[in-house]
């Protein structure tokens, strides 16, 4: 193995951290590594006793945080469970994290970030945990993207930028309760002490490549910055009057803010090296480049040059665009390219939800493919519409069906409203007519894959290796490269690194009849209309 050959992407998730390292010349796949928050008892005791989601109790209805120590913790974990051979040869590593998820840290905060680029031989013996202090962050809770309460906070940036087509012009998107700006804003309104105390405001993505490289001052990337409502998304600059809005009865207002909010940079951009401290802890060489880093949607898009459909935690449809919709999100990849997507909240845990609730293991996977082969698509209940949380795309409430049924008529119904769903309220902006990829872990079901096929009615391919940490593996390998050779080189790692696995069409017919008057899509249209008031569009 050459000397500084390998290249790290680390992926700091809803579930859990996960780490691919490639050979950065021929993408091969050298090492991968998944922690779950739940499962490893090294981070399962940042949870609360007996957790069933890897979330903090809720102060309140539609709140969704995590503790910022357990992401230091995976760190830790991963870097241990990589062991110095491997991580010596590291020449860059690269991070991938969940989208609008932020971390707050205070002036002590900062310090013991400046504290990892110091080469005394303490620091060389200290873990991530040992050498961040309780009160290096202004709250022990991260708000992550599945935040719901934000509606009034939404509102206000929609509003003072003229509304619906203002604030998707200027931001990419039409202020979604999701997006840090809206949640930063609430929770300074309602702990007007935690900001206070507040002196640099990360995304998780950010924070974690300011730990990396020991700067606290770390850049945010353009993918991540788009989904802050923060963000010009044209320009590629936090914009002053969507800073106003956030900002503007704060303490400090505008400017305020901004103080607190690391600048803006190309995802790919290199923005360290290692910090000494973790050199001399896990052996990192000590040129080892830190690159900016993006957000999971951005870095999983980094692997397919079309249209994309990640079935993780929530469900995402990205698709190439460069001119913003209201129905989309606007963003950039782990690359820098332009695209839309949708992202439907209500995602694998609902599934999960669903076998769970008639007794089975939430890994269940076996049933669950009995449960497709049971049902063609479309076939069961239309009215069954599993959604356990609210949902913004398409805008709905919880649904949660109160009568049990068998699981096979349960499962099918959840999983053809879940996809449904999603399609229909992005096609709107989702035109790609070519072969449509998928990965999460519903890629690897042939039950999911089919029906995919059939309601999209496009040839699917599962792309069998591809993933967040996978694509800022390459992002990583790309960001070394020399500038002329970056397209090439991405283009030779969508076929080396993702690997294409199981492939499928629809059957003859069979999107024909899901879209006929009096089909599945107009039966779940209706009963979608008679659940909320409204039909199933973003």
């Amino acid at each position: 193995m050459q000397s500084l050959g390998l290249v790290l992407g680390v992926d700091c998730s809803t579930q859990g951290t996960a780490c691919v390292v490639l050979d950065r010349t021929t993408f091969a796949v050298v090492r991968q590594i998944k922690l779950n928050y739940r499962d490893d008892p090294r981070l399962s005791a940042y949870l609360p006793d007996g957790a069933t989601s890897p979330l903090l109790v809720p102060r309140e209805d539609g709140e969704a945080d995590q503790p910022p120590m357990m992401f230091l913790a995976a760190l830790d974990a991963l870097f241990e469970d990589l062991g110095p051979d491997l991580l010596r040869g590291i020449a860059a590593i690269n991070v991938s994290a969940q989208q609008h998820g932020q971390v707050w840290l205070t002036q002590e905060g900062t310090q013991a970030i400046c504290g990892l680029r110091r080469t005394s031989s303490l620091g060389f013996r200290r873990s991530l945990l040992e050498s961040f202090p309780s009160d290096g962050f202004a709250q022990p809770r991260a708000p992550i993207w599945m935040t719901t309460s934000t509606w009034a906070e939404a509102d206000a940036i929609r509003n003072a930028c003229g509304g619906v087509r203002g604030v998707t012009a200027r931001s990419g998107s039409d202020s979604p309760l999701r997006f840090s700006g809206a949640v930063l804003r609430r929770i300074a309104l309602r702990h007007q002490e935690v900001y206070a105390r507040a002196t640099r405001l990360h995304l998780i993505s950010s924070f974690l490549t300011s730990v990396l490289c020991g700067d606290p001052d770390s850049p945010i990337d353009w993918g991540n910055g788009s989904g802050t409502s923060l963000m010009n998304w044209t320009e590629r600059r936090w914009d002053p009057v969507l800073v106003n809005a956030v900002a503007c009865d704060l303490p400090g207002g505008a400017a305020g803010l901004l103080s607190r909010l690391p600048v803006l940079t190309h995802p790919h951009a290199i923005v360290g090296t290692i910090a000494p401290g973790l050199a001399g802890r896990y052996g990192f060489h000590q040129k080892c480049k830190v690159v900016a880093g993006s957000g999971d949607n951005p870095q999983t898009k980094v692997l397919a040059a079309g249209e994309l459909l990640s079935l993780g935690t929530s469900f995402v449809l990205m698709t190439p665009g460069t001119a913003p919709h209201p129905a989309a999100n606007a963003m950039y990849d782990g690359l820098g390219r332009p695209f839309l997507f949708g992202c439907r909240t209500n995602g694998a845990m609902t599934w999960e939800a669903v076998r769970t609730r008639h007794g089975l293991d939430a890994n269940d996977f076996e049933a669950s493919e009995r449960a497709l082969a049971a049902h063609t698509v479309g076939s069961a209940d239309p009215s069954l519409i599993f959604q356990p949380v609210a949902e913004s795309f398409p805008l709905s409430p919880i649904m949660m069906p109160p009568q049990l049924l068998d699981f096979d008529s349960e499962y099918a119904s959840a999983v053809d409203a879940s996809l449904t769903l999603l399609f229909l309220a992005s096609r709107v902006f989702a035109q790609d007519p070519g072969p449509l990829s998928v990965v999460g872990g519903g890629a690897a079901s042939k039950g999911v894959l089919s029906r995919i096929a059939e309601i999209w009615g496009r040839p699917v391919v599962s792309l069998s290796l591809a993933g967040a940490a996978m694509g800022a593996s390459v992002a990583a390998a790309i960001a070394l490269a020399p500038a002329n050779k970056r397209e090439s080189s991405a283009a030779r790692a969508r076929v080396l690194a993702a690997g294409a696995g199981e492939s499928m069409v629809a059957r003859p017919g069979s999107s024909t009849r899901l879209r006929a008057a009096g089909g599945y899509f107009e039966q779940l249209s209706d009963a979608f209309l008679a659940l909320t008031g409204r039909l199933p569009t973003a």
